[in-house]
């Protein structure tokens, strides 16, 4: 995947295939090294060769990290610049059919505020009822007090 109008050089081939070669190369070699002796066992110069390959390793690594994080930033900057987010979204909008989930969602929830509003009210009638009924029934009865 190059840059339109660019092409692949053969360092670009030769590096390709040095990563490829890497990977298989580490895979293999590990399964390999895993069946030796501990490094503990190995004589001096094994084991100093080890130590400065262990650490060049860690060295590399932390550049290799360090570089990642420069790096990806501005890719996923460049990647972001050159897509059309607002043809994207449209795109989405139109296909979920934004507009109806709304109108569909106002629908219910607005009908959902007139069933509140409707229980409360009946709740409000019996209320009222019940206490109408009670002071019709407390001065036929004579039992309401007098002031």
């Amino acid at each position: 995947m190059t840059e339109p109008g660019k092409r692949a050089s053969l360092l670009d081939v030769a590096f390709g295939a040095a990563v490829i070669t890497t990977s298989i190369g580490v895979r293999t070699c590990g399964a390999l090294l895993r069946g030796l002796p501990q490094p503990r066992t190995w004589p001096w110069p094994l084991r100093t060769f080890g130590e400065i390959g262990y650490h060049q390793r860690l060295a590399l690594r932390a550049e290799a990290e360090r570089r990642y994080r420069d790096v990806v930033p501005a890719l996923v900057t460049v990647v972001l610049d050159e897509l059309d987010l607002p043809r994207i979204v449209n795109g989405v909008i139109d296909e979920i059919d934004l507009p109806e989930i709304i109108r569909t969602s106002t629908g219910s929830v607005a009908g959902g505020t007139v069933r509140d509003v409707r229980v409360q009210v009946m709740a409000a009638d019996d209320t009222v009822s019940r206490w109408t009924r009670w002071l019709v029934t407390a001065g036929r009865d004579g039992r309401r007090s007098q002031r």
